[in-house]
């Protein structure tokens, strides 16, 4: 439900930038997504999904044995997964650009132009300006209908079955995915970005504060959520520098996730995809 899946990433990023005061993104886990998006899992599935990982990271975290799994891996290693997913991110990007050609190009455009402005957020003001393109066209969403719709989220308890089903077709796919990219090589390029505070986000913490997330936010409706170095990489790439940046975001879907989840769809399909 989009009350759950709202309310969980919006307390996940507020508690990330007060904890760690970084610009620490939170993320889905993406081999889970991939198999929500296919119809795969139902919502028992997904919040067993997401407890059971979150244990696994909290036993990782609380024994430091993940301390140990990141010394393990050389350095080359977590240097060519950066690598890998930035290009696996362009591709997408460019994939999502051709969808809507003149908005995406025009989009990327603005971009280049205005990052060379000091201080200018350029990300907020290129997505208005491309909703309101295609608005203006004619192509964009037309909200009906739209009304307050105040909800909280829903508990919901997965059934052994649902258990069973979701360690096999989502817990196995994502677990090396969560460790490399969302912990070890996230820490990685924090302590990269931020010589002098990054330490903060150790291997330790980063999951931590993801298993403890997980444990208690996914049985109310929340997806299951990781840190992510690509996230971190582009809030950095846009000026992000403190842990402002996941407060003022989680703050923004805290709205819609209590206020009126009823549209929060029909609200984020107003940007355009292709500068998404």
């Amino acid at each position: 439900a989009p009350t759950g899946v709202l309310f969980g990433f919006a307390t996940f990023l507020i508690a990330t930038g007060l904890f760690y005061g970084l610009p620490l993104p939170v993320q889905p886990m993406k081999a889970i997504s991939a198999v929500i998006l296919t119809g795969g899992l139902r919502p028992g599935e997904v919040a067993a999904a997401g407890m059971m990982i979150g244990v696994v990271l909290l036993v990782l975290g609380i024994t430091g044995w993940i301390g140990r799994l990141a010394r393990a891996i050389p350095q080359s290693v977590s240097v060519g997964l950066q690598l890998g997913l930035g290009i696996l991110m362009a591709a997408l990007g460019l994939k999502l650009i051709l969808e809507t050609p003149w908005i995406g190009f025009a989009s990327l455009a603005a971009l280049f132009l205005l990052q060379r402005i000091p201080q200018c957020p350029a990300a907020p003001i290129v997505i208005a300006a491309a909703a309101l393109a295609e608005w203006a066209t004619g192509n964009g969403i037309v909200l009906n209908g739209f009304a307050v719709s105040p909800s909280v989220p829903h508990l919901v308890i997965p059934s052994w079955p649902e258990v069973w089903r979701s360690f096999e077709v989502a817990v196995l796919p994502q677990l090396s995915l969560t460790l490399t990219n969302a912990v070890i090589v996230t820490a990685s390029l924090a302590r990269e970005l931020f010589p002098s505070t990054g330490s903060v986000a150790s291997e330790r913490r980063l999951a931590l504060s993801s298993g403890l997330a997980n444990v208690l936010l996914c049985p109310f409706g929340a997806m299951p959520m990781c840190h992510g170095v690509g996230g971190l990489a582009a809030q950095f790439r846009f000026g992000a520098r403190t842990g402002l940046a996941p407060i003022i975001f989680g703050t923004a879907l805290l709205v819609p996730a209590v206020a009126f989840s009823d549209h929060a769809a029909a609200l984020f399909a107003l940007i355009p995809i292709a500068c998404g």
